[in-house]
């Protein structure tokens, strides 16, 4: 047997699992381009060098407060390695732990418990700072309607501190980059805000849009960090939210690069580093829509492998049995009519039949051990397909 082993289930565990494949298989494992972490060196030169922007230190002096958005644990950002260096540039601006606050943008995602807090920040910053949970139904500030009438509830914690600061993460989303403005919306918006910019905005502004609303609210800063395929910071951005942002897409497109081969009989798209639950696990097919073309031959089979430590999971606006998440569905099934759609197993131990079935639909194949995946591949596939394996699907930037 051949043997791949994957980054499985993160914040969770730190062990790998081995995928196997038969030896007569043509195996091909599409790495990212990657690089080596920057250590807390290379975090400070890039707080010591904005882009865009005045250093953190010059932004904070004379300023009343300030408030950082950190994403939860759907998103694998190392807040505990970047807010300690963020927080020492803000102190020596004048804001120290008393005038900070940390808003954890959970968007409509489950809220944050202390432990979740922990890992996400460290022990010493959840202990000595204000910690908040986002609310996507209360404790929210109106800022009118967009330019696409998209109406602008932000959380009133951060909507009312001086200094803005966005702490996420860039990573690619298919025909699109996630990271910069986006934590703030749809991350730390109301429902309603996040249920109308992701049903109405037209996705071709959709990025432009985020922007927009962003600057209507306020946000001064951005600290971004990239991640490799073992989880380390091997470059980041900070400064000015979109000219931050832009210069990390740069960088991402280079460094997030991984090969699609074509005419595969088989693809295994892992979800880690956004694999902790199961509404976030189809992220793993992201190389695949970068790329532009159907690496799967006709009649080949999409496998998605998922950890899913949490289960199925919670969000309350693309979840499922939403109007969006039920929307969704209506529409492939339409294009499914259309143009034949790859058959697809979903690999999870930690989610039964019918979480899998409310998430990806009910012609979905799932199976719960990796024996039972590789038992159906060779009877569909024979003895010398062709196969490829995305290690960390959810942050690799497909190019041809």
């Amino acid at each position: 047997m051949q043997t791949v082993p994957v980054p499985w289930s993160m914040w969770y565990d730190t062990r790998t699992l081995d995928l196997t494949f038969p030896d007569a298989w043509d195996l091909t494992v599409s790495h990212m381009k990657g690089g080596p972490d920057i250590g807390e060196a290379g975090i400070r030169r890039a707080l010591e060098e904005p882009i865009g922007a005045p250093r953190l230190r010059d932004l904070a002096r004379g300023r009343r407060d300030a408030a950082i958005l950190v994403d939860d644990l759907t998103r694998p950002t190392p807040a505990y390695r970047i807010l300690p260096c963020v927080l020492e540039e803000l102190a020596a601006g004048g804001l120290g732990d008393d005038r900070v606050r940390i808003v954890c943008a959970v968007a409509s995602h489950r809220p944050m418990i202390r432990e979740d807090m922990i890992k996400k920040l460290g022990v010493d910053i959840v202990d000595r700072l204000e910690v908040v949970n986002h609310n996507a139904y209360d404790n929210l500030e109106f800022y009118g309607n967009s330019s696409q009438g998209i109406p602008i509830w932000v959380n009133r914690d951060f909507a009312r501190s001086d200094v803005k600061i966005a702490a996420g993460m860039i990573t690619p989303r298919g025909g699109m980059f996630g990271g910069g403005s986006k934590l703030l919306i749809p991350g730390a918006c109301g429902r309603q805000t996040i249920f109308a910019n992701h049903s109405y905005c037209p996705s071709e502004i959709f990025r432009e849009h985020i922007e927009e609303v962003a600057g209507i609210i306020g946000l001064e800063y951005i600290v971004n960090p990239l991640l490799n395929g073992e989880g380390g910071v091997m470059a980041m951005v900070a400064g000015h939210p979109e000219k931050a942002f832009q210069r990390g897409v740069e960088i991402a497109k280079d460094l997030y690069a991984s090969p699609v081969p074509r005419g595969m009989d088989v693809i295994v798209c892992n979800a880690w580093p956004k694999d902790t639950e199961g509404t976030q696990s189809g992220m793993a097919r992201v190389p695949l829509h970068a790329a532009g073309h159907e690496a799967l031959r006709p009649g080949g089979t999409m496998v998605i492998t998922a950890a899913c430590p949490e289960g199925l999971g919670f969000h309350s606006v693309m979840g499922p049995g939403t109007l969006f998440k039920e929307r969704g569905r209506a529409r492939m099934a339409a294009e499914g009519a259309e143009r034949q759609r790859p058959r697809e197993i979903v690999f999870t131990p930690n989610m039964n039949k019918y979480d899998v079935r409310a998430q990806f639909g009910p012609d979905v194949i799932h199976y719960r051990t990796w024996p039972e995946v590789l038992a159906d591949l060779e009877r569909h596939h024979g003895p010398a397909a062709k196969a490829c394996v995305f290690p960390y699907g959810a942050i690799q930037y497909g190019v041809v």
